[in-house]
């Protein structure tokens, strides 16, 4: 039976019994797990509930020749859907390839009205300043990290300090500004000039991961086109990014679906994420895509390369139970690991949706798999949910109005 046929008690069974999960933590999906008032008080302002989103996950990655499962927590099922359908493409052909880089995280020191000789004068102290930064976050050094840059740009009468921390494993948000904010404190007490901010940056430039998938010609064949053909229209789809902004934004939505579900899945920051990779489209003057494809013999090459902003420890990560079970899953030992994971992700729905635009098209595969939600919709419950949505599908009328006759018909049997 293939996982997406299974039950849910089934499909956790799976999990178990491959050693994914514990049986206490599939317990944990069973019992549909929200989280208790105090950490909901402790993560957000205001809170009166919790808001629950699916959460499944993808199959068949296969990564520096390491098998995974993906979790993935979104409302669009034919994102894990097409990740999976890919990554099994993609796995068939050698898998996926990861060169993350060193995991810097840039933060700012802002001073207004900064003279030349004030500059002068800090520029003297760099070293000073680069020690006293090094010692703001002692724990960070002895996990590995720790300062790694320090660079002072003058922008008009504006000063920034500039530090890069190897954070490790954490995504680094709270440390960073830590440490920006006693190194500010003491770049005060050198000139007169006032700070302005002491802020992290989510450019996430010292976070670059490249992803590289060969696939085979044989891989990429439908019943009415050749593999040869569609690798070949793949590439041309790619191409058209690079000239068109408007297609380019499309483009990396859709590689941005299958990275932000598993950010969720793992408490990341999402938007943090969604800013680094958007800014780093841009880095050329015109928005480009995030991946390139090619051709070479009887293969189609396709490499992903984007900022990648994420941890494996600390904050919600430590605090969100599901966030937890989604880096057990994942069998998740450093942030690197994880970073590679997420960026296969995202080639592999970036390959799904070309694949599916140059042959199918999008809405064949999207609307088949949503027709379950309609039904849904239309008030269909337990097993009328099945059946209203295969009568969806073989009908292809997917309207809330066809759903509800379907429905209407089947209970009037």
């Amino acid at each position: 039976m293939k996982i997406y046929e299974m039950t849910d008690e089934q499909r956790r069974k799976l999990l178990v019994d491959g050693g994914y999960i514990t049986k206490q933590q599939a317990k944990l999906l069973e019992d549909r797990a929200t989280i208790s008032t105090d950490l909901a008080d402790s993560l957000s302002e205001n809170q009166i509930g919790s808001f629950s989103l699916p959460y499944g996950f993808a199959t068949d990655f296969l990564i520096d020749d390491q098998e995974y499962l993906v979790p993935m927590v979104i409302e669009e099922p034919s994102v894990v859907a097409a990740a999976s359908n890919a990554a099994k493409r993609i796995k068939n052909s050698g898998g996926f390839k990861t060169f993350p880089t060193a995991r810097i995280v840039y933060g700012q020191i802002v001073l207004e009205k900064v003279t030349k000789s004030e500059v002068d004068e800090l520029e003297r102290h760099n070293a000073e300043i680069f020690e006293f930064a090094q010692e703001a976050h002692p724990s960070l050094i002895k996990r590995g990290g720790g300062i790694v840059s320090l660079k002072f740009n003058r922008y008009d009468d504006y000063l920034e300090v500039e530090l890069g921390i190897n954070t490790v494993d954490a995504m680094g948000a709270n440390l960073v500004n830590t440490i920006l904010e006693k190194t500010a404190q003491k770049i005060s007490t050198m000139v007169s000039s006032k700070i302005l901010c002491s802020i992290l940056s989510n450019s996430g430039q010292g976070q670059i991961i490249t992803v590289e998938a060969v696939v085979d010609f044989e891989q990429l064949s439908t019943k009415s086109m050749t593999g040869s053909e569609v690798a070949q229209k793949i590439v041309q789809l790619a191409n058209f990014a690079k000239v068109s902004v408007k297609r380019a934004v499309t483009h990396n939505k859709g590689i941005m679906n299958g990275i932000d579900a598993v950010l969720l899945a793992t408490g990341n920051d999402f938007r943090a994420q969604e800013a680094a990779a958007h800014s780093y489209a841009l880095e050329s003057g015109q928005y480009q895509p995030f991946t390139v494809w090619k051709v070479s013999g009887t293969k189609l090459i396709g490499t992903l390369k984007m900022p990648i902003e994420l941890g494996s420890v600390g904050g919600a990560i430590r605090a969100l139970p599901m966030a937890q079970l989604s880096l057990a899953i994942m069998k998740i030992k450093d942030s690197k690991q994880l970073q590679s994971v997420v960026g296969a992700v995202g080639l592999a729905n970036n390959l799904s949706a070309l694949r599916a635009l140059v042959t199918t098209g999008i809405q064949a595969g999207h609307m088949s798999l949503q027709s379950k939600s309609l039904a849904v919709s239309a008030g269909a419950v337990g097993t009328e949910i099945d059946q209203v949505s295969a009568k969806l599908n073989q009908t292809k009328d997917y309207t809330i109005k066809n759903a509800q006759n379907i429905l209407l018909e089947l209970r009037n049997k």
